[in-house]
């Protein structure tokens, strides 16, 4: 639901939700000396108030701040802390410069009868990539901490960043893992999503913080990993053998018309090598 700012406080040893239960997660990790935020909120409005509960529990250290992908729910809160240094992949800031109007619109529209305020605070929401850009792993250091910043491919999109939090084996995945409900498919590579999560499980995080919904472990995340593993497997005998068949456990109809056709722009863009539409 819109209207205000959840997240998840990391200090050692200890992930613990702060604030009340909204659509998406965003997490702070505190350093000794530097406080990384992921993940910034819906609206200017949200990210302002985000930045004011950080500060708040930063006590003075330097802020910085990653984008985990490029939808808006995750990242319109960048216009609260653009004069902090932010991070997102490089693919990120090139799909928000390019699809950001249009998101805007999208949900401004699709808020305008639930929730017209929300609607009026996206429309007003200036939007602002982040700063720099990530393409190979890089590393933020915290202060007696270290976080990694992973781009590792084509997933829920086509820039998905994950931070690994090595000391305390902890995973904030962005939307690559959903825990409130099915994951979102829209802008999704249905083909490789298995993949990305297998390369996720490869780290061995005890505790992982998906986009939405409270953390979850390995076991979560694994059932995820095999459940699009069904939905690609589906999606590949549809696009091959052209007979419809039951659409796999866990998924609607819906969800796997939505699958097909990303799969087969998938395909489409394997063979070409044009970037996702």
């Amino acid at each position: 639901m819109p209207g205000g700012v959840d997240w998840l406080e990391v200090v050692p040893g200890v992930l613990r939700t702060i604030g009340t239960p909204v659509d998406v997660n965003c997490v702070l990790v505190l350093g000794r000396d530097r406080a990384l935020v992921v993940d910034t909120g819906s609206t200017a409005a949200e990210g302002a108030r985000l930045r004011a509960g950080v500060l708040d529990r930063a006590g003075g250290r330097e802020l910085v701040v990653v984008n985990t992908h490029a939808h808006y729910d995750h990242c319109f809160g960048n216009f609260a802390f653009q004069d902090r240094e932010t991070w997102a992949a490089a693919g990120c800031v090139a799909d928000l410069v390019a699809t950001g109007e249009q998101q805007r619109r999208q949900a401004a529209w699709r808020w305008r009868s639930e929730d017209p305020a929300f609607a009026k605070a996206l429309e007003s929401t200036p939007i602002v990539p982040a700063g720099r850009q990530v393409e190979h792993p890089q590393s933020l250091e915290l202060g007696g901490s270290v976080a990694e910043l992973l781009v590792i491919g084509r997933g829920h999109t086509d820039h998905d960043l994950v931070v690994w939090l090595p000391a305390l084996k902890t995973m904030i995945a962005g939307d690559l893992v959903e825990a409130s409900g099915p994951p979102q498919l829209e802008d999704s590579f249905p083909l490789s999503w298995a993949d990305r999560l297998d390369q996720l499980l490869a780290l061995r995080a005890t505790v992982t913080v998906p986009g939405h919904g409270g953390p979850v472990g390995e076991r979560f995340v694994r059932a995820q990993a095999r459940s699009m593993r069904l939905l690609a497997d589906w999606c590949a005998g549809e696009m091959s053998d052209g007979v419809t068949a039951a659409t796999p456990p866990d998924w609607s109809a819906e969800s796997a018309r939505v699958a097909l056709r990303r799969a087969r722009l998938e395909v489409q863009d394997s063979s070409s090598g044009s970037p996702s539409p």
